[in-house]
Order: C-alpha cells, then sequence, then structure tokens
C-alpha cells in the first residue's frame, strides 16, 4: 500500500482555514474586551457616583450642627442654593474672646486662633443679635476681620463660631462634579458628569439630589435627604 502526503492544494485550503479560525478567534477576543471594558467603565462611574452621593448626603446630614442660635437669628443659612452651587454651614468649632470686642472694631482677641486661616467665616453672637465675619488675617491671639463690628461683645456673655462652609457644584468645562471646604481649593468629587440638580424645600426641610452621569449606560442617581439639624433647631430641640 503506497502512503502518500498532503498535496500542495490541500496545505493551502488548511491554511486558509486555519487563517479563517484565527481572524475570527481575534476578532471575537477583540469584541469581549471591549464589551469587558465598557461594562468595567460602568460599573466604576455607577459606584463613583454613588460615593459622591454619599459624600453630599454627609455634608447635609452635617449641616447646620452647632448653630441653632445662629440660624435662629437669621446670621447663617444651614443650606441654600446659589447659581449652581449647593451651599452648607455648620459649626467647626466654637472659639473664646480674650477681651471686650467694641463696635467698630475691625481687630478681636481670641484665647487661641489655633485651626483659623485668613478667609474663614466667624459668627458672633451675643444675646438676640450678632453678625458674621470674614477674617481678612491671622495675628497671634487675635483676628482682623473685613469690616467694623456693628455692636459690642463682651468676653463673658458674648459667643465665637468658627464656621464650616462647604460648597458643591459643577464644573461645566470639564464636567467634573467639584467640592469646596470653606476657602480651600475645590477638589473633584465626580468625574464625567452631565448633570448635576439640586432641590431645596426649606419649608419641608427637604434637599433632592439627581446626578447623571456622561457615561453611556449608567443610571441617574437620586437622593432626599431630610436636613434634620436645621428641623431640630425650629423646633427649639
Amino acid at each position: 500500500m503506497t502512503r502518500r502526503g498532503f498535496t500542495l492544494i490541500e496545505c493551502l485550503i488548511g491554511l486558509a482555514l486555519s487563517l479563517l479560525a484565527i481572524t475570527a478567534g481575534l476578532e471575537f477576543w477583540g469584541l469581549s474586551e471591549k464589551v469587558f471594558r465598557r461594562l468595567k467603565a460602568r460599573e466604576e462611574a455607577g459606584q463613583a457616583s454613588l460615593a459622591a452621593l454619599d459624600k453630599i448626603r454627609i455634608d447635609l446630614l452635617h449641616a447646620g450642627f452647632g448653630l441653632s442660635r445662629e440660624i435662629g437669628l437669621g446670621l447663617v443659612t444651614p443650606v441654600e442654593v446659589v447659581g449652581g452651587e449647593l451651599r452648607t454651614a455648620s459649626l467647626e468649632r466654637t472659639l473664646g474672646l480674650a477681651a471686650d470686642a467694641q463696635a467698630g472694631d475691625t481687630r478681636f482677641s481670641l484665647v487661641s486662633t489655633s485651626g483659623v486661616a485668613a478667609g474663614r467665616r466667624v459668627a458672633l453672637r451675643c444675646g438676640a443679635a450678632g453678625e458674621v465675619r470674614t477674617v481678612t488675617r491671622v495675628e497671634a491671639g487675635a483676628l482682623i476681620i473685613d469690616g467694623p463690628l456693628e455692636r459690642a461683645y463682651p468676653a463673658d456673655a458674648s459667643a465665637v463660631s468658627l464656621l464650616e462652609l462647604v460648597a458643591c457644584f459643577r464644573d461645566g468645562g470639564t464636567r467634573v462634579l467639584r467640592r469646596r471646604v470653606n476657602a480651600s481649593p475645590a477638589q473633584p468629587l465626580l468625574e464625567d458628569t452631565a448633570a448635576v440638580v439640586w432641590g431645596l424645600d426649606a419649608a419641608a426641610p427637604l434637599v433632592r439630589i439627581r446626578l447623571e452621569s456622561a457615561v453611556e449606560g449608567v443610571q441617574a442617581y437620586e437622593a432626599t435627604v431630610f436636613l434634620k439639624n436645621p428641623a431640630l433647631g425650629r423646633s427649639g430641640a
């Protein structure tokens, strides 16, 4: 019995079929990789949106903390929406006057100025009156403010509160949702945002948030936050 190998035509046909199989496999692998990356991008964008939403929720739950008297006097607004920014205010810490502050003064002494920097806001209160001022300069044991005091503040009967002011806003040029604390530079909170909608119902009081991602296939995320501190302050608790 004579044994023979493959003919040239058979080899060429086999080679062509192998190339077709390899090409199809590579195309399928490339398509699978694209689908995997798209799904991964959607998942990461969704997780980032939820994380940003949680951070905003924490800010809102903290809004008005320690400032019930200042809010009641109309010195501080715990939550407001201004020009597309969501702004919250809370107490960072209480400062103590080292001496009486007189009406017309632009400088007053504190027991400690630790943690206070130019650009920070302070609320001064005595009885049923008070005011909010911006710190322009910090000296050893004293603050220089942006304007003369409207009234006198006895050291033993007044309160000075260092405010923590937080603002969240969408940078339309970069589509980045940013968060700014006091006078510090705004930090990115969420990238690739198509839209951010703030809804404030001060009477309730509630804030509704809607984050829309620019990543294809990612749904919008919404949350409604009850402002517990302003509500407690309003009830006198």
